[in-house]
């Protein structure tokens, strides 16, 4: 196969992303791992029940918009992590070491949601020529894995959202009072 159309990689890098990086040893977060059941759970509760997508046009245009997104959030993220590796000194153990591990796991985060969006887009175009009642509703098989993938782009995207937002505040050392990490009061020192 030609190494192209390989996506191996950022997929075994998506999965190597869900683990818990505080300890000496990284090991698998258990419940990351286990939440990506549930796009399972959802494609054979469709499956079972003979679910259907009302308006599958409309979860079209949203993957479509989350792939774009996606995609942006890699090019500013790969921009990040390149001034990362600018600010280090050659031969000096780097200060920003936990965040570049973040926006490493967040890298192949992304760029897998952006993956499994243009899939969910192939099914969704597939399925409304092929899947589609007369009123317009997705049925069966393609409607079952357009909101299987879908379910999976949500979850990936939640996975990101807090690892974005904890490398930026910590790399840009934000102040307590507006640290969502710190706990205490809103107060100003």
């Amino acid at each position: 196969m030609s190494e192209r159309f390989n996506v191996l990689p950022v997929l075994r890098g998506h999965w190597k992303g869900l683990t818990d990086g505080r300890y000496r040893e990284r090991r698998a977060d258990v419940i990351a791992r286990l939440s990506l059941l549930l796009p399972l759970t959802i494609f054979g509760l469709m499956l079972w029940r003979g679910g259907h997508l009302a308006a599958p046009a409309a979860l079209l245009t949203g993957v479509a918009l989350m792939a774009g997104g996606m995609l942006s959030a890699f090019t500013h993220l790969s921009t990040l992590r390149l001034k990362i590796t600018d600010w280090d000194k050659p031969g000096t153990a780097s200060r920003f070491e936990v965040e570049r591990d973040m926006l490493d796991e967040t890298a192949a985060h992304l760029l897998t949601g952006s993956l499994l969006c243009a899939l969910n887009a192939a099914v969704l175009v597939i399925g409304m020529n092929v899947g589609v009642t007369k009123t317009g509703q997705l049925c069966g098989f393609w409607a079952a894995m357009a909101a299987a993938l879908s379910s999976y782009v949500l979850i990936v995207f939640i996975f990101v959202i807090p690892r974005l937002y904890s490398a930026y505040v910590q790399m840009n050392n934000v102040s307590g009072a507006l640290s969502g990490f710190d706990r205490s009061k809103n107060k100003r020192p």
